[in-house]
């Protein structure tokens, strides 16, 4: 089950696809999915507004920066490798798996349940 769609994913990127982008980005889509969904459960029968932001989130990060650049200069050219490359390019930040717990930010939270 995917989280989030090619359309979801078009409305916030701003633009239409291309068809390389639609390509890549359904692969991308199931691979966030599959992340938030191992972690998150939860979201499999009652997806949200959050878990469709999170997603497409997750994959805007790789579409918008394919090739994982960080950092690039012009004289005596160089770059540098963006270090969420090395950790499968498609990733839940912190800030995600909080706004997917419910974890409101602030310097106190108190969340019920929680342990």
């Amino acid at each position: 089950m995917d989280l989030a769609t090619l359309t979801d994913l078009a409305d916030r990127l701003g633009r239409d696809l291309t068809a390389t982008e639609e390509r890549q980005a359904t692969a991308w889509l199931k691979d966030a999915s599959a992340l938030i969904l191992d972690r998150f459960p939860q979201y499999a029968t009652a997806p949200t507004d959050i878990s469709l932001k999170v997603c497409c989130a997750m994959v805007l990060r790789k579409l918008d920066n394919p090739n994982g650049k960080r950092q690039e200069s012009i004289d005596d050219y160089s770059y540098t490798i963006d270090s969420s490359r090395s950790r499968g390019e498609i990733y839940l930040s912190e800030e995600e798996a909080d706004e997917l717990r419910g974890v409101r930010g602030g310097a106190f939270s108190i969340v019920q349940g929680a342990t």
